[in-house]
């Protein structure tokens, strides 16, 4: 049975950082591992919806994984362009600039555990090649990307009923789990545009995978 924790909202990060680390440090008392939720914009009453989908996804799992989902707070971030898409304009954010402010904000609150932050609003990476006459630019969604450290979950166009599944799909790269072709499970590599799952939830190598593998307190970068 996993235990839900809130910490209260947050308008932005400019807050006192002695409170919140105060609440951190608790975690390193913690025998399990805990998901620490940071929503990153949208609105204040999406609280309750983003925790319950978290634990929602959480169900997937062993229940000796983890113990507490915590709810950090709401980080407000301007957003770094925008983008077009069936001629509507969106705020998103850049990739690699938001992981690096969720790493940021993991080192300065000693979080031990992992720091997950999900968001209504689209995430994009940006990759530069050359097609032999000149250079061009491509810029692709990203939807999930998780180590284990730090997460980020863009739920931009994903179908409700699909949401918890995407985010336990970012929780099974936090604990080693990689990519596959067959069966079609929560970590099938094309998971948003899966008909239908095969297995509901993990396969059987899968779930052997997390039962043999160990919480990491003190992970490295990957």
């Amino acid at each position: 049975m996993i235990s839900v924790l809130c910490l209260g909202d947050f308008c932005s990060w400019n807050m006192d950082l002695n409170i919140i680390n105060s609440i951190c440090l608790l975690s390193l008392l913690l025998i399990m591992e805990s998901i620490n939720v940071l929503i990153i914009g949208g609105d204040p009453e999406d609280k309750k919806d983003m925790v319950e989908l978290v634990e929602d996804a959480s169900s997937f799992f062993p229940t000796e994984i983890w113990d507490d989902i915590i709810y950090i707070g709401k980080l407000s971030l301007e957003h770094d362009f925008k983008i077009k898409i069936s001629r509507e304009s969106y705020g998103a954010f850049l990739f690699r600039r938001l992981i690096d402010r969720m790493k940021g904000i993991k080192d300065s609150t000693r979080l031990v555990s992992l720091l997950l932050g999900i968001t209504a609003d689209p995430i994009v990476t940006v990759y530069h090649f050359f097609d032999e006459t000149s250079f061009k630019k491509a810029i692709y969604l990203v939807h999930d990307y998780v180590n284990k450290k730090v997460g980020v979950v863009s739920l931009f166009r994903v179908k409700e009923d699909t949401s918890s599944k995407l985010v336990a799909h970012g929780l099974g790269h936090n604990r080693g789990l990689r990519h596959h072709a067959e069966p079609i499970d929560l970590m099938y590599y094309e998971l948003l545009t899966a008909p239908t799952l095969e297995v509901d939830g993990f396969c059987k190598l899968c779930r052997r995978k997390l039962r043999d593998e160990k919480p990491d307190l003190h992970p490295h970068p990957r």
